[in-house]
């Protein structure tokens, strides 16, 4: 019997309860408690919580999350157990790693008959952060508060009395603030050559993370350890996300069970990734580590479709690590960037990845499209720290390469010679890009006094079997253009075909131009009126 609850009893504690069970019997059959109208301030929050108590079981489903500080926080407590219960945050204890709201149950404790009426809380008492109130059986209650701007670990706990020894938790007030609740830790003390079979071994320490962070700094020795943690993670959507952990030395991460992450073994620190589809909701996470001499590290990161790269851990990695496959993708409905060094468009490339399944490689040395491709973006492990080493190629299948060099020249006349390609064009200069509600570019460039709008948008295909196409839209203005000025499309063996021109690999049509043949090219003149043309071109994959 927990002590607290002991010393009530001798204090007459039988007394006040069969008074307090009059008092619920009452209230249950006169009153529902309902969701709370926000307090001014409090219209719209950082981030809502939802706890319940377990039935017979004397605890909260919740026991350990994270908030970032000076947030507003909204909580949405229920009570399907049999006896009453209310939830209350407290501020840090004076010891060091807190008392669990101790203070506080002391105050509880020398209310004395005044317990039941005041509902076993001390409501002026300092500590307390927040409270429900006390909440009957069956029901369930909204509340609000703003977190501290300290960071730090900060107990909550069933005031009810005899409670609070098993319905407690952690709330973790800290700038990393992540969705993954109820995590907690195992360590275990031997020598390893990959990750053994911990059912069959003892842990040394056990304990909670209430930020929600892997952090393997909370061990005692440096080498010869190895760490099982497990919690839940919350997806806020549908959709396939991905995970890396990065370790030195191995490491492994399960989702639902399910092996997502495998980097196991004796190497220095190197990180490896995994994806999943996975459901809107709360799915299991397991984090298996082991150290056996040397250097040790362990961070964790996830991706998702509104997200990338998001730490779940305490550290980061540390530049210079070997990563191996972490997609880049486009959240739902929406184009993602990548802009660094690709394999095929130069080291001013800008990759534009789309929620359609098709992507595409802008040169911004030569304001050309580069490439088009279908399927996965690209990987960005190789320069997701610092700028990396290397040119990355794309992810996807069927990448069709476009013609290297500038875009736009002028000619003497339509069969001559296409400038040779330079490193960096001189006629044209790359201004920038701007992006729509869909994070969609426009590249925006200049040539003289003529200013030229570049955008591109994807059209998804109407079955699953076959790819997109990409529609690029050219808009020039600028006083005097030039009358003999031409834009090259692509490259290789064109047969028409109605309105397209179609090789082997690619089909090309155009409004707004004509299109003529010529050294094995497509090229356009550029025609003004006004001083200002269009051109609407579409790329897709041949058949």
């Amino acid at each position: 019997m927990p002590l607290g609850f002991k010393m009530i009893l001798e204090k007459g504690f039988m007394r006040f309860l069969s008074k307090y069970y009059i008092l619920v019997f009452c209230l249950l059959s006169s009153v529902s408690l309902l969701a709370a109208n926000p307090p001014k301030g409090f219209d719209k929050v950082d981030q809502e919580i939802m706890i319940s108590t377990l039935e017979a079981q004397m605890k909260y489903d919740v026991q350990s999350f994270s908030v970032k500080p000076n947030s507003k926080v909204k909580v949405l407590f229920k009570n399907p157990d049999s006896l009453p219960h209310n939830l209350i945050f407290c501020t840090p204890g004076k010891k060091k790693g807190g008392d669990k709201g101790q203070e506080v149950i002391d105050a509880v404790l020398k209310l004395g008959d005044k317990g039941v009426e005041m509902d076993w809380e001390p409501k002026e008492h300092p500590r307390i952060l927040a409270s429900s109130g006390m909440v009957q059986p069956g029901k369930e209650t909204t509340f609000y508060f703003k977190v501290p701007k300290v960071e730090g670990d900060y107990p909550y706990i069933c005031t009810f009395p005899g409670h609070y020894q098993l319905m407690n938790g952690m709330m973790g007030v800290t700038k990393k603030a992540n969705p993954i609740t109820n995590l907690t830790y195992e360590i275990y003390h031997g020598k390893w050559q990959k990750i053994p079979d911990f059912s069959e071994l003892k842990a040394v320490k056990s304990g909670t993370l209430a930020n929600g962070l892997f952090d393997i700094s909370v061990r005692e020795i440096n080498d010869n350890f190895a760490f099982v943690f497990n919690g839940k993670i919350e997806c806020p959507k549908d959709g396939k996300y991905s995970f890396t952990v990065s370790s030195d030395d191995g490491s492994q991460l399960f989702i639902n069970g399910e092996k997502i992450v495998d980097n196991d073994g004796v190497h220095g620190n190197q990180a490896k990734a995994g994806s999943v589809e996975l459901k809107k909701g709360k799915h299991d996470i397991q984090v298996k580590y082991f150290e056996l001499a040397g250097g040790e590290a362990l961070s964790v990161s996830w991706s998702g479709p509104s997200f990338k790269n998001k730490p779940l851990s305490k550290t980061v990695p540390k530049p210079g690590q070997t990563v191996e496959g972490m997609l880049i993708e486009a959240p739902e409905g929406e184009a993602t960037l990548y802009r660094n060094f690709i394999d095929g468009a130069g080291p001013r490339a800008i990759g534009v990845g789309y929620h359609e399944g098709v992507n595409l490689a802008f040169d911004a040395n030569n304001m050309r499209l580069a490439m088009i491709w279908h399927g996965e973006f690209i990987d960005g492990a190789r320069h997701w720290i610092g700028r990396g080493q290397g040119f990355q190629p794309p992810a996807g299948s069927d990448v069709i390469r476009l013609p290297e060099g500038v875009v736009i020249s002028e000619l003497d006349n339509s069969d001559s010679v296409w400038p040779g390609s330079e490193y960096r064009t001189k006629e044209l200069n790359f201004e920038g890009y701007t992006l729509d509600k869909f994070q969609r570019p426009t590249f925006n460039y200049s040539r003289g006094e003529l200013t030229i709008t570049d955008k591109v948008i994807p059209v998804a295909s109407s079955s699953k079997e076959k790819p997109g196409t990409i529609r690029r839209i050219l808009k020039f203005s600028g006083k005097k253009p030039p009358s003999n000025l031409y834009l090259r499309l692509a490259q290789g063996k064109f047969e028409k075909d109605q309105m397209n021109y179609v090789d082997e690999e690619l089909f090309v049509s155009i409004k707004g131009g004509k299109v003529m043949v010529s050294n094995d090219e497509l090229r356009v003149p550029i025609q003004f009126n006004n001083e200002t043309a269009e051109l609407e071109i579409t790329y897709g994959w041949a058949e």
